[in-house]
């Protein structure tokens, strides 16, 4: 799990949430913020994964690929798509590097 600092707080995914511009890509939509900072947050309905099990293991998935190393600074807000349920460690982090590609 990232540390509390890195994580986005409601307040910030709302404001985040008002932008309306979201970069797609296989796994997520993406809202992105510049900023000083980097801070994160992952919003997965139960549409795309009914089970708390299933939304744990991205969120640790996910949040594991970022640790590991995301350059980029700025506010992520990742909506999962239905995709994402059967993707592995590498396949997000190679989503990642295109994420960085298309940010910049």
């Amino acid at each position: 799990m990232l540390p509390k600092k890195n994580r986005l707080t409601r307040k910030e995914i709302l404001k985040l949430k008002g932008k309306r511009e979201i970069l797609q890509f296989r796994f997520w939509g993406l809202i992105y913020s510049p900023a000083k900072g980097r801070k994160f947050g992952l919003i997965i309905s139960q549409k795309v994964a009914p089970k708390a099990v299933e939304r744990n293991r991205v969120k640790r998935l996910l949040y594991r690929a970022i640790e590991e190393g995301f350059p980029n600074f700025g506010f992520f807000l990742f909506l999962a798509k239905k995709t994402i349920l059967t993707a592995s460690l590498e396949e997000l982090k190679k989503e990642l590097e295109l994420l960085n590609g298309r940010i910049k």
